[in-house]
């Protein structure tokens, strides 16, 4: 796919938070029911939280829980709040940005302009409603 494991995971922890809504869950919980690394998962739901997706709270009865209505959450909300959506923007045969090939575009700039406009909206259009349904 476009994006990295830190967005696959991110939107296997959001789904498992999802589904459990009503309270707060480990990251070792997250991680055993997903085959997620502990600690990448664990920066990746840090991320998330800084990214005003989920609640953290430290301590025995602490853990992660959704902040917002699963929704309200589009993947590509995760993937911009993980930095991938700058992908999405390079060429795919140039090793930078599409803009700066305007005036002389690769051969399939205007193919990959269209394909990338419909993948941008359908990521922004799925929330995780969609993903646990």
């Amino acid at each position: 796919m476009f994006y990295s494991d830190s967005v696959r995971y991110a939107l296997m922890a959001l789904s498992y938070l999802a589904k459990n809504r009503d309270r707060m869950v480990k990251v070792e919980e997250i991680a055993k029911a997903k085959n997620i690394p502990k600690p990448f998962l664990a920066k990746i739901l840090n991320e998330l939280a800084k990214g005003d997706v989920l609640i953290s709270l430290k301590g025995p009865a602490g853990g992660f829980k959704l902040k917002k209505d699963p929704s309200e959450v589009s993947i590509w909300d995760v993937v911009e709040i993980m930095r991938e959506d700058n992908k999405f923007y390079m060429c795919i045969l140039m090793p930078d940005k599409c803009e700066i090939y305007e005036t002389n575009p690769c051969v399939v700039h205007h193919l990959w302009e269209g394909i990338k406009s419909q993948m941008i909206e359908f990521m922004k259009r799925t929330t995780l409603v969609d993903l646990i349904d």
